[in-house]
């Protein structure tokens, strides 16, 4: 699940925080930069996606996270925790920054989740647990 968006909605719980100097921005902060991208393109004559996928991979080389995808972009057949892809040497280049959805059933049992690439634990740095009412409670 690729950010290259601001987001308007946003999840129902804050991200855990990332060790610092790491930070996931706010939707506010990340839609400024994104902002800023695509009035530097259009200057620039550089295409608005290009400009965004950019500003995006500046901020991830420099450890400032793209805000979780919106509620609404959610898979909603599948249990809506999430995990940020953040440690630079467990992961692909390509996906560092990314955000992923737990790939398990709505409301399954416990906090680990795994969605085929990633597996992680509510409560680890740069997650975010299943919304209310996909807790399987």
């Amino acid at each position: 699940m690729s950010r290259t968006e601001p987001a308007t909605v946003g999840p129902a719980a804050m991200p855990v925080p990332l060790p610092a100097p790491l930070r996931i921005l706010g939707a506010h902060e990340y839609g400024r930069a994104v902002t800023a991208a695509r009035e530097a393109g259009r200057r620039d004559r550089v295409g608005q996606t290009t400009a965004v996928e950019l500003a995006r991979a500046a901020l991830v080389a420099v450890g400032l996270f793209p805000p979780p995808p919106d509620v609404d972009e959610l898979d909603a057949d599948t249990c809506t925790a999430l995990c940020v892809a953040w440690e630079a040497e467990a992961v692909d280049p390509r996906s560092l920054g990314e955000w992923h959805q737990c790939g398990d059933e709505s409301g399954h049992d416990g906090d680990a989740h795994d969605n085929g690439e990633f597996s992680w634990s509510d409560g680890e740095a740069g997650t975010v647990p299943a919304l209310l009412g996909d807790t399987g409670e």
